[in-house]
Order: C-alpha cells, then sequence, then structure tokens
C-alpha cells in the first residue's frame, strides 16, 4: 500500500489502514530493538556474575589465608601468609565493585522510553 498524505478528502478508511500499518512496523521495531537490549543487558549480567564469582573465590582464599597467618603466628613466621591474605581480600574487593557496577540495575530503559515515546507520538497523531 503506498503512502496516504492526510488531506480533508482523504477517506477514513485510508487513515486508518495507514496507521495500522505504521504501528505494526513501528512493533516489528521495538521488538527488535528490545532484543538487542535483552541480548546486550544478559551480556552484561554475565559478566558481573563472573566478576562477582571470581571475587567470593578469592575472598574465601584471602579468609583461609588469614587463618593460616593466625595459625602461623602462633608458631613459626606469620607475615608472609598475612600478606598474601591481605593482598587477596583487597582483589576481592576490587573484583566485587567491579562486578557490581556491571549489574543492570534499570533493565530495558532505553526501549521503555522509546514506547513510551511512540505512544506519545501516536496518541499525538490520533487526536
Amino acid at each position: 500500500m503506498e503512502h496516504v498524505e492526510p488531506g480533508p478528502s482523504t477517506p477514513t478508511v485510508d487513515l486508518l489502514k495507514e496507521a495500522i500499518l505504521d504501528t505494526r512496523e513501528l512493533v516489528q521495531t521495538e521488538i527488535a530493538l528490545a532484543k538487542e537490549e535483552v541480548r546486550d543487558e544478559i551480556r552484561r549480567a554475565k559478566i558481573a556474575g563472573i566478576a562477582i564469582g571470581a571475587a567470593l573465590c578469592a575472598a574465601m582464599i584471602g579468609v583461609t589465608m588469614l587463618f593460616v597467618a593466625l595459625a602461623l603466628a602462633i608458631q613459626l613466621s606469620a607475615l608472609p601468609a598475612l600478606l598474601i591474605g591481605v593482598a587477596l581480600l583487597v582483589i576481592a574487593a576490587v573484583a566485587v565493585l567491579l562486578g557490581y557496577k556491571r549489574i543492570p540495575l534499570n533493565p530495558l530503559s532505553r526501549t521503555r522510553a522509546r514506547v513510551e515515546e511512540d505512544v506519545r507520538i501516536l496518541k499525538e497523531h490520533l487526536v
């Protein structure tokens, strides 16, 4: 169907058909953009999960090393085990911060904003 230019003599049926076709195209575009955004957010969530998982592992190893340092403090030198434990805990803290920053806090924000704008424009055109 060719594009209909609205005017005083344009039949209502043609205008409605044009609106339906435009709406269908808009919905298809929004679905494609939403799928792309979901894929991006899933990828970011995977990265965040890996970083947080690595941080938890490093934290567990760090705590273990601190217990080793405590055990060595009772006998022998504890300084090397203590330094390794503190270093691992610092690495864990950095990894947690990096992972936390990558968690999507506002999912599909771009899609929601586009849909709200599309609805506003459609309302303007229908009035």
